[in-house]
Parts: structure tokens; sequence; C-alpha cells
């Protein structure tokens, strides 16, 4: 399949505060890896951190025009969206059973711009297509279902040269998102705050989760290969084993799915929160 490469890639692991390991390195060698490919389009699969969307938050959308919030040091600016592609593929998706969501407008926030300007530099060097998957206020799709919207996904694009870009996690838990999502809109102030109070919290009382790496390891493997039979177990206790952060593999999976290619891992780093690159080869 040369008209497709798929890197997947955990997001703020480019920040000066940010540990200096093989994932930061790993993601340059991506960068290099997008460059040589030269898509003519990407389609990004992403989330959200209780920013975007905020009064409906769907299972998915696609998004036909964005702007980047630049929080937490991410970029900002407008994404070349070609809208028209997207009226398209939602109109696909539809036909083939998917209830996806229109998003005529989104702001964007760091699962999307940080892993986009890591990749392609800026956010407007190539037209891209965001695919929202909500992985932070469940109930969230099962992989399963992430797995089936990428495939069609690569089915209508199979005649363009086209990235396929999954952003977020591997293993970790954000006390924050324990929270019943209210649809509550914050100033990135207060956001901040809030998140502060509610992480002191977590510590203060002893809630703060210990992870095992086995998670990571486990969906690692699964992509590392184009069988689905893993698919069906690796939600299976999520927030326990791989917390609530995990979900965001659902854009990982989404990804692996529309390359239609196994995955190798560049790089892989597990303490408090499990960051990796990889990339079709």
């Amino acid at each position: 399949m040369k008209n497709r490469l798929t890197v997947c890639a955990s997001h703020l692991i480019t920040l000066p505060s940010a540990p200096h390991g093989p994932v930061r390195a790993a993601i340059a060698a991506a960068r290099d890896a997008v460059a040589r490919f030269d898509p003519e389009l990407v389609v990004f699969f992403g989330t959200d951190h209780r920013r975007a969307f905020r009064s409906v938050v769907p299972t998915f959308a696609v998004v036909l025009e964005a702007t980047a919030q630049g929080d937490v040091a991410g970029p900002v600016g407008s994404y070349d969206v070609p809208s028209s592609l997207g009226r398209a593929l939602i109109a696909d998706l539809v036909a083939h059973d998917f209830d996806i969501a229109t998003a005529y407008r989104a702001e964007l926030d760091h699962a999307f711009g940080h892993t986009t300007r890591d990749l392609l530099v800026s956010l407007d060097a190539k037209p891209v297509l965001p695919v929202f998957i909500n992985c932070a206020s469940p109930p969230h799709a099962s992989f399963r279902r992430a797995a089936s919207l990428g495939r069609r996904v690569g089915e209508f694009f199979a005649d363009r040269r086209v990235l396929y870009v999954g952003s977020g996690g591997l293993a970790h838990d954000l006390p924050g998102f324990r929270e019943p999502e209210t649809g509550v809109v914050l100033t990135e102030e207060e956001r901040q705050a809030w998140i502060k109070s509610v992480n002191e919290r977590a510590r203060s009382e002893g809630t703060i989760r210990s992870l095992v790496q086995a998670w990571d390891e486990a969906f690692l493997s699964g992509i590392g290969d184009t069988s689905w039979e893993w698919l069906d177990t690796i939600g299976d206790d999520l927030v326990e084993r791989g917390g609530n952060g995990a979900a965001e593999c659902l854009t990982w999976t989404a990804a692996w799915a529309a390359g239609g290619q196994a995955l190798t891992t560049l790089a892989h780093e597990f303490d408090t929160n499990g960051r990796a690159v990889v990339m079709s080869q």
C-alpha cells in the first residue's frame, strides 16, 4: 500500500518540560518519514479534553472547518480542511451505517494541535481532515467500532495518497476525567486551576492509580499485527488496567484500521504516562 502511511503518537511529547527520551527522538524520525512520503491528504483521528465539544459530545464527528486553541503551549491558527472531501466522507459513512456527526466548525485543542505540529511542522502545511473520536467523556465507542470506522475511512480514500494519524495514549489516568461530563465551559485559566485542585485532592486522598505496563504492551502488540481478534478484549476493565486516558488509543485503533497495515513501534516509554510512536513501514 504505497499510497498509505500511518503514524500514531502520544501528544505533548515535544513540550520543553517533557522527558527528552527515545519517544522524542522517534517523533523526529516519523516527521522525516512523513516529509518523504509527501501526502496529498492527512486524515487525523483525534480527540478532545473537554474543550472543543461541550454542549454536544458526539461519539464520532468529521470536522469541516477547524482552528487550534493553542492550549498547553500548542499551535494557533487555522487548519487547511478540505471541506468538500469531508462532506463526501460524511455521506459515505452514513450510507454505510455509521451515525457520524457533522462538525461545521471546531476549535480543536492540543489532542490535534501538538501532533499536527510535531509531524507536519505547521497546521496548514497539508490539507488535514480532522475526524473526532470521543475519548474523554464516557460512554466511549468500543475498540472494534473505532476500527470499523477507520477501515471504512481507508476504503473511501483508497485512491488517494493519504497519511493517517492517530494521537493520544497510552496508559495514563486523569483524575479530572473521573468527574461526570456536565458540558460546562471554562476559560483555560479556570480549567488549569480546576485540574490542579483535582490532582491535589487525588494525591491527598491517595487515589492516584498505579498503572502497569501490561496494557501498553498488549495494545502495541495488537496494532503490530493485522488481526482483529485483540479488539474484543483490549477494552476490558480499561480504566483499571490502563487508566481513563488509555481510551485515547481509540484514535490509534481507527488510524491503524484505516491504513490496513501492521504498525512498528519506533519507541515506547512507560512511567506514570505511557508514551509511544508507531508507524507503518
